[in-house]
């Protein structure tokens, strides 16, 4: 047997076996909830921080 083929059999060995498909629909579940969580805290603490440009700032004074 050459060379090549028992590296090539030992590498096609050691590989990981696929996930399930409920590990993948936890994987996304879990990475879809930790995206909606940072963005709202990013959205909260934007909102808290109030106008951030000066047209915001003088939006209402111009309508008096």
């Amino acid at each position: 047997m050459p060379i090549n083929e028992t590296f090539s059999q030992r590498k096609l060995s050691a590989r990981l076996p696929a996930p399930s498909e409920k590990v993948l629909i936890a994987t996304i579940a879990v990475a879809f909830l930790f995206l909606h969580i940072l963005a709202g805290m990013i959205l909260q603490r934007a909102a808290a921080d109030g106008p951030t440009t000066p047209q915001e700032q003088a939006g209402p004074s111009l309508y008096d």
